[in-house]
């Protein structure tokens, strides 16, 4: 499909832009918070195991 969407025939990649998504869960305003603890949860994750 990427190859597709380069050589200017995106018709099916297309389809993925119709794909609602949910908000965020915290609105605006814990966005940022909460996706640094999420990513730094990862991070020690990762570590660690």
């Amino acid at each position: 499909m990427i190859a597709q969407a380069i050589a200017g025939q995106a018709q099916r990649l297309d389809l993925f832009a119709k794909i609602s998504h949910a908000p965020f869960p915290g609105g605006q305003a814990l966005r940022t918070p909460l996706l640094v603890a999420a990513t730094g949860w990862y991070k020690l994750r990762d570590a660690l195991w």
